[in-house]
């Protein structure tokens, strides 16, 4: 059967238009472009400024010795907490108990003397009211009463200087810490001044944070301080005591001061990282990924109705993820995040299903 040409053509022209509308069905699917979206909202952004410093200890005394002597015994190592007036160490005490013998004996010989006298005086007293002596003996007796009386005041004195060194033969911690140095071994020699222990006391620390010199202005002593330290995870909020009146050359810094009490967990010598809050605001907010760069400036897409409306915004401060918007953009709106930057304004979008969870 023979099929006319021009039936052939038109069944061929049906084909051609079929395919093109195939086409253009297919292209516009391809313009399409997957995001997803989130709600703009408001929240507390917080104006403010963190640095880096580290922390030292306002207790940490060093002991060292207040006589001279061999060292004999050793009770405490580093590491090893100790409380105040434990003993710690021993010194040899040889010379300090030869020295206490003999300030005891010329305290007894002196009394002994000091007696007799006052006795001889009591006699010598009776024996001038009976005309026996002349009263001139009295006067002699008496002066040497008052010698032998400071004699022995002075005695007393050195007997109690004795004492005084013969107990310092025992080092006792001045305070409760932990021993953080250990500078003597069993058998040194030591005299007086030589260092022993140095003691570390967590209970009063201080943080010096170096701040950039730009805010000089604005630093001040009171203002609230939070710090942070890798001891522990718990931050401390604290006031500047005091800042430092030099700016710091190598690193052009405010040197700023905060004390620390009783925080058993924070170490002297660690990092510690300080934040001032200057000033909180509550502002319209967008993740971060939803601020895309234009010539026009800054700009966020809103979803509606499948296309994206560009918003020309001013920006803020960024924290936690989140941008704050100044203008441009109200709270509760369908924000683009994932694809915003490669959306025009009045593009075609399709939404993404979020995965199954």
């Amino acid at each position: 059967m023979k099929i006319n040409i021009l039936t052939l053509f038109f069944i061929c022209l049906l084909a051609s238009c079929s395919k093109t509308d195939e086409a253009e069905n297919k292209d516009s699917k391809s313009k399409d472009i997957y995001v997803t979206t989130t709600k703009s909202k408001v929240m507390e952004f917080r104006y403010q400024e963190s640095a880096i410093g580290s922390i030292e200890g306002i207790i940490d005394p060093t002991v060292a010795s207040e006589v001279a002597g061999k060292i004999t015994k050793i009770f405490v190592r580093p590491g090893t907490t100790v409380k105040k007036g434990q003993i710690m160490a021993e010194v040899d005490n040889a010379d300090t108990s030869y020295q206490l013998s003999l300030s005891e004996a010329e305290v007894k010989k002196l009394k002994a003397r000091l007696s007799n006298q006052k006795i001889t005086y009591e006699r010598n007293l009776k024996l001038v009211d009976e005309n026996f002596i002349s009263p001139n003996a009295l006067e002699t007796i008496e002066v040497q009463i008052e010698e032998t009386q400071e004699e022995l005041n002075s005695a007393e004195a050195r007997l109690e200087i004795a004492k005084l060194n013969n107990s310092r033969t025992k080092i006792f911690a001045p305070i409760s810490g932990k021993i953080e140095k250990q500078i003597i071994s069993i058998g040194d020699y030591v005299k007086i001044g030589d260092p022993l222990y140095q003691i570390i006391n967590n209970k009063k620390l201080r943080a010096h944070v170096m701040f950039p010199e730009k805010l000089a202005h604005i630093l001040k002593p009171g203002i609230d301080i939070k710090l942070e330290t890798p001891t522990t995870d718990v931050p401390y909020t604290t006031v500047i005591q005091e800042l430092k009146p030099q700016i710091v050359a190598d690193s052009r810094s405010i040197d700023v001061i905060a004390d620390i009490e009783k925080q058993d967990d924070w170490q002297a010598g660690a990092s510690v990282k300080g934040t001032i809050v200057f000033d909180k605001k509550d502002s319209v907010s967008v993740p971060e990924p939803s601020v895309v760069l234009r010539p026009s400036g800054s700009v966020v897409y809103e979803a509606v109705s499948g296309k994206a409306v560009a918003r020309n915004v001013k920006t803020g401060i960024t924290q936690d993820g989140w941008i704050e918007i100044i203008d441009g953009l109200e709270a509760d709106k369908e924000i683009i995040v994932d694809g915003a930057g490669y959306l025009t304004n009045d593009a075609n979008i399709v939404l993404k299903q979020n995965d199954p969870a």
